[in-house]
């Protein structure tokens, strides 16, 4: 007998399957803000739930640390029941053994650094410990996310920044397997964010604690997640790695809400392997077909990333040739967006280094086959 086949897989850290919680409006309509979502994350996973507002993002997070209760659905930790509408199981939030960091950061302001990052070890039922271990796990934790010096200030008096690494030391000072983040770095400005986010993804990888991080920001989705749950409506339209979603979304809707994409619609004349050509206001374009599978006469939509096409004055050689004006070129450091003017829209194309053609110039814009992808138009 095999015995590798006889051990037992360890369960997920957490396990959503069939949650649901509506919200009924005042003008007496419902609203699904989490609809069947199923998913597992694994020790050690950074999964990002991304979408705009209003997608059940926060409620989906909420309702996993005990802070809503759902309508339908089971919520697992290991092999633990957390929630089941169906066996009518609802663990509080004290007793969920999780973490979770505010967007507000949700600190005491009467208390010290020390104080607000002792409060979980010294109010859990379970596990409480002793002074001189408390001290020594809470001054571990300040030393973590690197603010030693602030143990005895107040959280009034720090910056948002400060704030920001006291709330994650009291997420991190119990150990727990699992640390919830709701939008934790929104209200701290550019390049503090920018650090923080770094020093958050390298304690999680040393610590090794699962993470479910809330998040509209597509930069930041990006750089944390080794998963990315991109929700719509309620639902995960596509939960993949972040270069999967980027170059192999799920959906129309995945393909915008994620960077910067062209688009021109069309029908589908002709199916070859597994290339499409469309009929559109631009002429006829060849592109890859994504994952959601198209038929001769489908409308779709031909999308492709800026950063995937060239700009040239010559007639290139491609199976998808533009030709327009060039309207404006904008230098950002390390690229340049140029807008090309293609029978009455705009094209974007990314380039590296600083512009070399001027303004009004008679330009082609080229994309190949593969870089062109093409997706079911949805409603649009």
């Amino acid at each position: 007998m095999d015995v590798q086949s006889t051990r037992k897989t360890p369960d997920p850290v957490v396990r959503v399957e069939h949650l649901a919680k509506r919200f009924r409006r005042r003008d007496g309509s419902t609203v699904h803000a989490i609809d069947d979502v199923s998913f597992e994350v694994h020790a050690g996973d950074f999964v990002v739930l991304l979408g705009p507002s209003g997608c059940g993002k926060t409620t989906l997070l909420r309702s996993i640390a005990g802070l809503e209760t759902p309508d339908q659905g089971t919520i697992s930790f290991g092999d633990r029941v957390q929630f089941c509408a169906r066996r009518d199981i609802n663990v509080p939030p004290e007793r969920r053994g999780i973490s979770m960091v505010f967007q507000s950061y949700a600190l005491w302001p009467h208390m010290t650094a020390f104080r607000n990052v002792s409060y979980p070890l010294e109010s859990r039922r379970s596990g409480r410990k002793h002074k001189p271990t408390i001290a020594s796990r809470v001054r571990e934790a300040l030393e973590l996310v690197g603010i030693p010096e602030l143990e005895q200030q107040y959280a009034a008096q720090m910056s948002g920044g400060q704030q920001q690494r006291v709330a994650l030391a009291r997420a991190l000072v119990s150990n727990d397997s699992l640390v919830l983040f709701d939008e934790p770095l929104s209200n701290v400005d550019a390049k503090v964010r920018e650090q923080l986010r770094i020093e958050l993804l390298a304690l999680q990888r040393e610590l090794g604690f699962a993470a479910i991080f809330v998040t509209h920001d597509q930069s930041e989705a990006m750089q944390l997640g080794s998963r990315i749950a991109v929700l719509q409506e309620g639902r995960v339209a596509q939960l993949a790695s972040p270069l999967d979603v980027y170059t192999k979304p799920a959906s129309r809707y995945v393909a915008k809400f994620i960077g910067t994409m062209n688009e021109v619609f069309g029908r589908v004349t002709a199916i070859k392997a597994e290339t499409a050509v469309v009929d559109t206001v631009l002429g006829e374009l060849t592109g890859r077909i994504g994952a959601e599978s198209v038929a001769v006469g489908d409308r779709v939509a031909a999308m492709w990333r800026p950063e995937s096409a060239t700009v040239s004055t010559s007639d290139p050689v491609a199976a998808n040739r533009l030709r327009g004006e060039l309207k404006a070129s904008l230098f950002v450091g390390t690229h340049t967006e140029q807008v090309v003017h293609v029978d009455g829209r705009d094209v974007h194309v990314l380039v590296p280094g600083a512009d070399v053609l001027g303004s009004g110039s008679d330009v082609w814009v080229e994309v190949s086959d593969v870089d062109m992808l093409v997706l079911p138009a949805e409603d649009a």
